[in-house]
């Protein structure tokens, strides 16, 4: 049977029926929930109207019981097997640990442009552009977030016998002064990594070392009072079908710098030219005193590359500008 958001819609009075007859209290807590979306079998839920319940009581929307109550009772409904999300508001940005099995490090944070459009608009893609750090990820909310999610996610996985050690990459969800945790990565992001990279510059490396010797406690990070911004070059169609093997010319005579460098993502070298080989192909990277002027940075180098069948964002950086 196939199931669309229209369909969920209009039959949704009668999971909530067969709800409050079987379990009043999840009933209770999905009545006012909003239908947002539902793609590959996931219903993502908005509780944004449901304040009236939310504000007298101490309940949590994801508790598993409750979620299964209503998984059960739309399978009843439809037939169907779904997993349930809470729709969570707020602004992302991203927040870069270091953890050594026993101790933490942050060394960064990062905000990325998801959608392909500029406005962030259309449909998502691995990142099309990024900036650090983030001002939305204020040190307050930074401290918060180091406080209840990632000290002790990393004691509670100590205690278990299996420490992390690495990098973490915990995406966050701003809201209110307050934030949230959508996933952790134990990677660095990308395009994240890059605007990273440049601000770290050389210290990245003993940083690194010392988080594989689980010397985190002996180090620190040295910032400047700069920023960086990258600006991501994708072959047209993208992240539809795109055309390989196309020439771009003009990145070999970009500067290459502390300051300014051009990172590859998706090129090869056939013969003089390089080609584009893979959707997001070039991370065209600026640091600077003011993001503003990275951005400008940025965007200059951008306009030196002579690559038709590529196309970038013009707004990278607008959320913070």
């Amino acid at each position: 049977m196939d199931i669309d958001l229209g369909t969920l819609r209009s039959r949704w009075n009668e999971v909530l029926d067969l709800l409050e007859s079987n379990d009043r209290i999840a009933w209770l807590v999905f009545f006012d929930a909003r239908l947002a979306s539902f793609e590959n079998n996931v219903l993502t839920l908005d509780f944004s109207d449901a304040r009236k319940f939310a504000s007298s009581h101490e309940y949590q929307a994801v508790r598993p019981k409750h979620k299964e109550s209503l998984a059960s009772a739309i399978k009843k409904v439809f037939s169907l097997e779904v997993v349930i999300e809470e729709f969570m508001e707020g602004e992302e940005a991203s927040y870069f640990i270091l953890c050594d099995g026993r101790d933490v490090l942050a060394i960064g944070t990062a905000q990325d442009h998801k959608r392909v459009g500029e406005g962030d608009t259309g449909p998502n893609t691995g990142g099309m552009g990024a900036y650090s750090p983030a001002p939305v990820l204020t040190d307050e909310i930074a401290e918060q977030a180091m406080r209840e999610i990632i000290k002790p996610t990393m004691a509670e996985m100590a205690r278990r016998g299996t420490p992390y050690q690495g990098v973490l990459y915990a995406g966050l969800m701003i809201k209110d002064g307050k934030a949230r945790l959508v996933e952790y990565n134990a990677r660095f992001g990308d395009p994240e990594c890059q605007v990273l990279m440049m601000r770290l510059g050389a210290q990245a490396l003993d940083l690194l070392l010392a988080c594989a010797e689980e010397r985190l406690s002996e180090v620190q990070v040295n910032w400047a009072a700069d920023h960086a911004l990258t600006v991501v070059m994708a072959a047209k169609g993208y992240p539809g079908a795109y055309k390989k093997g196309t020439v771009i010319s003009g990145v070999n005579a970009l500067p290459d710098s502390s300051s300014a460098t051009c990172f590859h993502a998706g090129t090869a070298q056939i013969g003089a030219d390089v080609t584009a080989q893979g959707g997001r192909v070039l991370n065209v990277t600026a640091r600077a005193a003011s993001l503003r002027e990275a951005r400008a940075m940025a965007y200059d180098m951008v306009d030196q590359i002579d690559w038709p069948e590529g196309f970038c964002r013009r707004d990278i950086g607008w959320r913070a500008l």
